[in-house]
């Protein structure tokens, strides 16, 4: 008699014979090097972990000649321009003695290549690793040094030019796709909603007003203190420029400020850095919070799209935006209370 369990493992050998649709795979770190390293001038690996997955996976490795971060990007996340972009930037901000974080380049040439993973085919990139501590904002002499840093990313990017196109951080990208990510998650909060739609709304007017007077170039985007490392010479590296791109740069200031202004002192310090390298206009400073504000819309979109992807419900529920609307109301609260919302 047959035993129908056969038919089950039968029916599942067949199905596997093409695999499922993935989102996202995480790839073994030793693989990964074993297939990699044979293209790149460098000592063998001694050591080598994950450090995390997220909106792409990163991999530590270490060799006798120096310390390494391995990028994997996420499949379909950024375009193959989009890449050749960021490489490029950073490798001209590189060669004009800016600390960041820039690409290994490989034997034949090239910062990158692609990985083929069960989701699709995933680019790799090898960058220098920031070995240094995370700055201490009470330290102004470290916060200074941020500062500088920052206006050294605006100074030494003005003028430069790619064949390559990137997506740009313009009012699109800020407000009104992260927007559309909500606002489906809020069907069943219909006062949440509301109050989204009319921050958006405003904050859109509101800097549509203003950006005309505004300073427009490459910005890091994503400036905080975890992306910063202070060398022994006491300058700040910055790594992971994923959120880079053209856009405002009182955008760029915003997001330090969310980052540097636990008191005025630290902010002020930071500004003080940045004057050191090139000026900050009052228009810049009259739209921070605004682009503060815009900000927080921005990462609920973000994390809500993502996170939605890869964890599911698990991560993007009410919980999750019971805690992000907070904070955007705390923001408006504090910085922006002129935005007629509830």
């Amino acid at each position: 008699m047959r035993n129908p369990h056969d038919d089950d493992v039968t029916r599942w050998r067949d199905r596997m014979a093409h695999f499922l649709p993935v989102v996202h795979s995480t790839l073994e770190v030793g693989a990964l090097v074993d297939a990699l390293w044979p293209e790149y001038h460098l000592a063998r690996p001694t050591a080598c972990h994950l450090i995390q997955c997220g909106f792409n996976d990163h991999y530590f490795i270490s060799t006798p000649d120096g310390d390494y971060v391995l990028r994997l990007y996420s499949h379909g996340r950024r375009t193959a321009e989009d890449i050749a972009y960021e490489l490029a930037v950073l490798a001209h901000l590189e060669a004009r003695g800016v600390p960041v974080c820039a690409p290994i380049v490989r034997r034949d040439g090239a910062c990158h290549c692609t990985i083929p993973a069960l989701e699709g085919p995933r680019t790799a990139v090898l960058f220098s690793h920031a070995s240094g501590h995370r700055p201490e904002a009470a330290n102004l002499d470290e916060t200074r040094a941020c500062g500088r840093t920052m206006a050294l990313i605006h100074r030494h990017s003005d003028g430069f030019t790619c064949e390559h196109q990137r997506f740009v951080l313009d009012l699109r990208h800020l407000i009104d796709r992260p927007i559309e990510v909500i606002l489906p998650f809020l069907a069943h909060r219909p006062a949440d909603a509301a109050f989204v739609r009319a921050v958006a709304g405003q904050l859109h007017a509101g800097l549509a007003a203003q950006v005309d007077e505004l300073e427009w170039g490459y910005c890091h985007g994503d400036y905080p203190s975890g992306n910063i490392r202070m060398d022994a010479d006491g300058s700040a590296r910055v790594f992971d420029f994923d959120c880079s791109g053209l856009g405002w740069r009182a955008y760029d200031l915003a997001v330090c400020r969310l980052g540097f202004g636990e008191t005025d002192a630290i902010w002020d310090a930071f500004c003080e850095g940045y004057r050191e390298v090139r000026p900050l206009s009052e228009a810049a400073l009259t739209a921070i919070p605004w682009f503060m504000v815009a900000r927080q819309v921005w990462r609920t979109g973000l994390f809500a799209e993502a996170g939605s992807r890869v964890a599911g419900s698990f991560y993007v529920n009410d919980g999750f935006f019971d805690r992000n609307l907070g904070v955007l109301r705390d923001r408006i609260s504090e910085h922006l209370p002129q935005l007629a919302v509830d």
